[in-house]
């Protein structure tokens, strides 16, 4: 067997081929993907920022709410004493005054009725007499 030596111009013409051949697929395909695939690591990144970004919002809206919520519930709460507490002046005032016109009633009644003992104690005062008359013609009777 023997060791032939390539034609040196072969191997330079090979050679040649070769660098054109690289240098093709760097400028026509190497470049525009790693150009793409940097586009895409940069938008990738973006998003990622975005999505972070748009959770601290919502975070900071949840936030929001729930302060407002708070809010709501306090305010809610101080009205609903309010009416409550005004509800009872109000009971208290109309019972006050009930009790107010219970008692002149009962006042008036009590004075009335103690008129009235009076008038009756009177007539039959007057009537004495015929009492007396009519009980002795009973007792008589008996």
């Amino acid at each position: 067997m023997s060791i032939t030596i390539p034609d040196p111009w072969l191997m330079l013409l090979v050679f040649v081929v070769f660098i054109i051949t690289m240098f093709l697929l760097n400028t026509w395909l190497f470049k525009p993907l790693i150009g793409f695939m940097d586009e895409r690591e940069n938008s990738l990144r973006k998003d990622m920022e975005s999505a972070v970004s748009d959770d601290n919002e919502v975070k900071e809206i949840q936030e929001k709410i729930r302060s407002v919520f708070a809010d709501a519930k306090a305010q809610a709460s101080r009205i609903i004493e309010d009416a409550i507490d005004s509800a009872k002046a109000d009971y208290d005032a109309r019972m006050e005054k009930k009790t107010s016109e219970i008692q002149a009633k009962l006042e008036s009644f009590r004075a009335d009725l103690e008129s009235q003992k009076y008038q009756v104690r009177q007539e039959l005062l007057a009537d004495m007499a015929g009492f007396e008359s009519a009980l002795k013609s009973k007792i008589q009777q008996i």
